[in-house]
This record gives C-alpha cells, sequence and structure tokens, in this order.
C-alpha cells in the first residue's frame, strides 16, 4: 500500500514467526524496495543491523515503525513501553510511529476465542489495553491530529466505508512524530 502512495518508498516487514516467512517472499515478488526478514522485533538492534534490513533501509534517515496490533501480543509483564521506547529511541528526528490496538472489550475477547473454535490452534494470549493506556505509547512523540482515535476515525478518506457507530470500535490507531 505505501508503495501505492510512493513507488520509491521502502518497505521491510518484520516478524518472529518464521512459517511466515515464504508466503512473504512471495507476495513481495517481483516488488523492488519491499523484504521481508526473520527477526524479534524485541530486539531493536539486531533488526536494525540484520542484513536485510541495511540493504533496504538507512536508519540513518528518517523512517516509520509500524506496530500493527503488535503490543496487542506483548503483555503488562513484558514492559511494552520499554518496547516502545527502545524503538522511538533508535529513529531519528522527523521518524513516525503507528500503532493499532484493540481496545478493552468482551466482544472482542469474544471474537478471538472463535480461534479457537474454528480448530485453528490455541489462540494466544492477548492484552488489550483502552485508549488512554494506547496513547501512554506516544510518551514523548507529538501525536499527530486526531491523536489516539477509534481506528474509523482516524482521517477517514471520502471513499472510505462508514461505520455505524465509529466511537464504539474498540480498535485504536494513532501516529506520532519525533522531533
Amino acid at each position: 500500500m505505501a508503495q501505492e502512495v510512493n513507488p520509491a518508498c521502502r518497505v521491510v516487514y518484520v516478524d518472529l514467526d518464521a512459517t511466515l516467512a515464504a508466503d512473504a517472499e512471495e507476495l513481495l515478488a517481483g516488488t523492488s524496495g519491499a523484504r521481508f526478514v526473520v527477526a524479534d522485533c524485541r530486539d531493536v538492534d539486531a533488526v536494525l543491523d540484520h542484513p536485510v534490513v541495511r540493504e533496504v533501509l538507512d536508519p540513518a534517515r528518517p523512517f516509520a515503525v509500524l506496530m500493527t496490533e503488535l503490543l496487542l501480543h506483548v503483555p503488562d509483564s513484558e514492559r511494552p513501553e520499554e518496547l516502545v521506547s527502545a524503538w522511538v529511541e533508535a529513529m531519528p528526528g522527523g521518524s513516525h510511529l503507528v500503532i493499532s490496538h484493540f481496545g478493552e472489550d468482551e466482544d472482542v475477547l469474544a471474537g478471538f476465542r472463535i480461534f479457537e473454535r474454528l480448530r485453528f490452534g490455541r489462540f494466544p494470549e492477548v492484552s488489550l489495553r483502552p485508549r488512554q493506556r494506547v496513547a501512554e505509547f506516544f510518551a514523548g512523540l507529538d501525536l499527530v491530529e486526531p491523536g489516539v482515535v477509534p481506528a474509523p476515525l482516524w482521517r477517514p478518506g471520502p471513499g472510505d466505508e462508514t461505520v455505524l457507530n465509529p466511537e464504539d470500535v474498540r480498535m485504536f490507531a494513532g501516529i506520532g512524530r519525533k522531533r
């Protein structure tokens, strides 16, 4: 999607699950400037020093880190704010942090439990957090308007599908910019 907006942009997808590598390579085949690496995003230095990442990105130039539903899988006991801070510390000025995160909601949890009933295996434990907690992950960054809001309210485009009660959606999204 990023390359639809700017064909010259470069993208590196990072995931710890090595079973995704073959599918990712197939999806990215023939795409210049987009790669996939198997790495643990909790080790910021190892990700940024990875040879494939170094081929694609210059960590001295502004870049964006997208934590789309990532923090959902980082329990409070693993101090997710420290993970976010480590990435922010590694980003040069002008970089952006994007977070989407499910909020606390019994219906959301019930949806995750369907995963198990469909026999896809045990769904990993998730940490749902309220909007204020998600907003705290942007500490020290300039929050881009409209701030941390339900995802359908984060700058919807004129042709975007509307949700009946977007303020009731328990998926929050926000972007912060490092000075």
